[in-house]
């Protein structure tokens, strides 16, 4: 691996799913309240906060249908 990659390796966001530990390092650039899956477990994450390089993840609330109420 080259010194380039590890320091793209480093400075990645990651984050670890709450649901099964999994790491979890988005693709592209990510912000709060952004909706993901996790790779392992498939659930559906929300990006709580970032703090430096890390993501802090939470299962994201489950949509329910409104019947106009």
């Amino acid at each position: 691996m080259s010194l380039e990659r590890i320091g793209t390796i480093e400075t990645t966001k990651r984050g670890e799913c709450p649901i099964c530990a999994a790491l979890i390092i988005p693709i592209s650039g990510i912000e709060e309240t952004e909706i993901l899956s996790c790779p392992e477990c498939r659930s559906m994450l929300v990006v709580d906060g970032i703090e430096g390089n890390r993501l802090r993840l939470a299962e994201a609330p489950r949509i329910e249908e409104d019947w106009g109420e």
